[in-house]
């Protein structure tokens, strides 16, 4: 009886102990599993911080980059056009496109420059609504808009000014009609145009109307500058090359003898006025005849 009861005391024992084994091992491995699991979770927000300091440094990057283009375009000064036409009628038409970009799509713009030599070269200021464009007779060619070429002297302008109104924009014009001048007399220039001729004070004027156009020509007795063979010659000129349409009014005035500097042409478009200045008129009737919406 006592040898059954240590027998059974020794086995109570023997599965006492291996239970406790067995916990201890499931705790063990518990703990093995959550410092794996945590490990796990670590090198997962490693690589996602990585990923996050890669991502930021490469909008970081990318903002900079972006930044420095604009900061270098807009220290550049002003915005050009690369101008590489190998003769003036290339070039007008480079310089024609160029203003259309800068000013509008609908912008008129002269396509032929009015000289027979040099190279022509051009830059502007203002916007769509004010403007002139400066022409200029080179001898190497420029892009449009290069900051050299306003050290240069134009050889011809053309603007335009934007009024408050069209009433106001078509009294800006100087526009002569033919009844101010009743009873002058009469001086045929070529075909059926007559112009009236208005003296005094050593000064003469030639003048005639032509559809919404008025053209003067001024002369001088004290000077000896005849208007009447200029005003043969812009006749004659008017036939090759068409002024402009205005709305309802344009003048040209122009000044005997060459390089006078007093040569305009000027007309009324809604609220604005157009006007072209330089000193030869050939150059200026032949870049007016060829501007182009």
């Amino acid at each position: 009886m006592k040898k059954s009861i240590k027998i059974f005391m020794a086995t109570l024992v023997a599965l006492t102990l291996a239970a406790c084994g067995n916990e201890n091992n499931k705790k063990s491995s518990s703990s093995e599993t959550k410092t794996t699991q945590k490990s796990d979770v670590s090198k997962k927000s490693e690589k996602t911080e990585q990923s996050s300091e890669s991502s930021s440094s490469s909008s970081s990057s990318s903002s900079e980059s972006s930044s420095s283009e604009v900061s270098s375009s807009s220290q550049s000064g002003p915005q050009q056009a690369k101008v590489t036409g190998d003769n003036n009628t290339q070039r007008m038409a480079q310089i024609a496109g160029a203003l259309k970009y800068f000013l509008g799509k609908d912008a008129l713009v002269p396509t032929k420059a009015g000289i027979s030599s040099g190279v022509v070269n051009a830059y502007y200021t203002g916007d769509g609504n004010n403007f002139t464009v400066y022409y200029i007779k080179d001898t190497e060619g420029k892009n449009f808009n290069d900051p050299s070429l306003k050290d240069k002297v134009s050889y011809i302008t053309f603007s335009k000014k934007t009024y408050g109104s069209e009433e106001e924009a078509e009294q800006a014009v100087n526009y002569i009609s033919g009844e101010s001048e009743m009873g002058l007399p009469k001086v045929p220039l070529s075909g059926n145009v007559n112009a009236t001729l208005n003296s005094g004070a050593g000064q003469r004027y030639l003048h005639w109307n032509s559809g919404k156009w008025s053209v003067t020509i001024h002369g001088s007795s004290v000077t000896g500058k005849d208007p009447v063979p200029t005003g043969r010659k812009v006749v004659a000129l008017l036939n090759k090359a068409y002024l402009p349409a205005p709305d309802s009014r344009g003048a040209a005035s122009f000044t005997a003898g060459s390089g006078s500097g007093n040569q305009k042409i000027e007309w009324n478009s809604g609220k604005a006025v157009y006007t072209i200045k330089g000193s030869n008129i050939n150059s200026l009737i032949e870049l007016a005849g060829s501007i182009q919406k």
